[in-house]
């Protein structure tokens, strides 16, 4: 039991601050009625620079940029839910009401690389939709198997399972197993898209295993 509760306390810091993300990005994108801003938009060019999938700090949240027409639309993947931006010069945007502003920082000539939410929460952009499961071979998800000791507390190890559709993980202090999905050769969600596991390869080899934000496991050898 004394284990379990150190892990949850090591999880429960990360978990709260997606929690108040979410609950800040709420007020940002909030209100499906808005009125006309009195900024003038700048001239800028198309607004598919700015669109894509950006990943929150809690790994498992993000937002979709997208454009309709000439207009750029937010969308909070965790409910959907939609809202309209306005443009008010070449990287700020604001929402129609109550001027909550989302920033697009590090353009190269494949668009931003990174969104600032209000003021505060740095997204950052990302090649793959984290709503579609993608195909891994055999041999990729097999080089991620084994065991993993939490680098705060060395009594705390996950064993990582090769699936079907993915990868198991079992918790080996209380044998609970979660399933998980690949969105990319080494970015995991959990079913209910709340838990991420984000590995890091070296040469085809893993060298940690990061879960949330920070808890990072290292593969035992």
């Amino acid at each position: 039991m004394k284990t379990m509760n150190i892990f949850k306390s090591t999880i429960a810091i990360p978990i709260r601050l997606a929690v108040g993300s979410i609950l800040l990005l709420g007020t940002f994108l909030s209100s499906a009625a808005f009125a006309q801003t009195s900024a003038q938009p700048a001239e800028t060019a198309s607004l598919e620079k700015y669109t894509g999938y950006y990943q929150l700090p809690t790994k498992s949240d993000f937002v979709k940029f997208e454009r309709r027409d000439d207009v750029l639309f937010g969308t909070k993947l965790w409910d959907n839910t939609e809202y309209e931006l306005v443009q008010i010069n070449e990287t700020t945007f604001e929402t129609k009401q109550g001027g909550h502003k989302v920033q697009f920082t590090d353009e190269s000539s494949d668009g931003y690389a990174q969104a600032k939410i209000l003021e505060k929460y740095n997204a950052i952009k990302v090649a793959f939709n984290p709503q579609q499961a993608v195909h891994l071979s055999q041999e990729q998800l097999q080089r991620l198997e084994g065991t993993y000791t939490f680098t705060k507390d060395s009594k705390l190890k996950l064993e990582i399972r090769s699936s079907a559709q993915g990868l198991t993980l079992k918790q080996l202090w209380d044998n609970k197993e979660i399933s998980f999905t690949p969105r990319t050769e080494s970015f995991f969600l959990s079913d209910d898209g709340t838990f991420p596991l984000t590995f890091l390869l070296t040469d085809g080899k893993v060298a940690q295993l990061t879960c949330f934000e920070n808890d990072i496991w290292l593969k035992d050898q």
